[in-house]
C-alpha cells in the first residue's frame, strides 16, 4: 500500500524543491506588491476631490456643433475689448493662446496679400502698425 503511493507522487530532486519553493515564494511577493499598488491607487483616487466648477473646463472644450461642422476656430464671446496683452501671455488659457495665434496669423496673411505692402513693405508695416494701435485702444497716450 505505501508502495502505490510512493509511485504516485514525483520524487523530485532537492534543486528543483528549492526552485520550485523559490518561484512560489517570488510570486508571493509579486501577489504582496500588486495588492499593495491597487489599494495605493483606490486610496489616491477615493482622496481626489471631485471640482465643483467645470465651467473653465466646458470653456475650453469646442462645442458639438464646431466639432460636427469641424471648424478649429474658437468663437469669440465679446471679449475683443479686454485682450490680454502679449506680455500677459502666460496668464492666458490654451484657448485664448490659440486665438490669438490665429488672429496674428490672419493679420500676418492679409499683410502680404496687401499690394501696399509689395510696394513698401516699411511703411505697410508701419500703417498696420498705427491701425492696430487705434483699434486696440488709442496707442500709448
Amino acid at each position: 500500500m505505501t508502495l502505490a503511493g510512493a509511485e504516485a507522487k514525483t520524487i523530485l530532486p532537492k534543486k528543483e524543491k528549492l526552485k520550485l519553493r523559490r518561484e512560489r515564494w517570488l510570486q508571493k511577493i509579486e501577489a504582496i506588491k500588486l495588492a499593495e499598488q491597487k489599494h495605493k491607487a483606490e486610496k489616491r483616487r477615493r482622496a481626489t476631490v471631485v471640482v465643483g466648477d467645470l465651467q473653465p473646463l466646458r470653456d475650453a472644450l469646442p462645442e458639438l456643433l464646431e466639432l460636427e461642422a469641424g471648424t478649429r476656430q474658437p468663437h469669440t464671446r465679446g471679449r475683443t475689448s479686454s485682450k490680454p496683452r502679449p506680455a500677459e501671455l502666460s496668464r492666458m488659457s490654451a484657448t485664448q493662446r490659440l486665438q490669438l495665434l490665429e488672429e496674428e496669423r490672419t493679420r500676418f496673411r492679409d499683410l502680404l496679400a496687401n499690394p501696399a505692402y509689395r510696394a513698401s513693405p516699411l511703411l505697410a508695416i508701419g500703417q498696420q502698425l498705427a491701425r492696430q494701435m487705434q483699434l486696440d485702444g488709442g496707442g500709448l497716450l
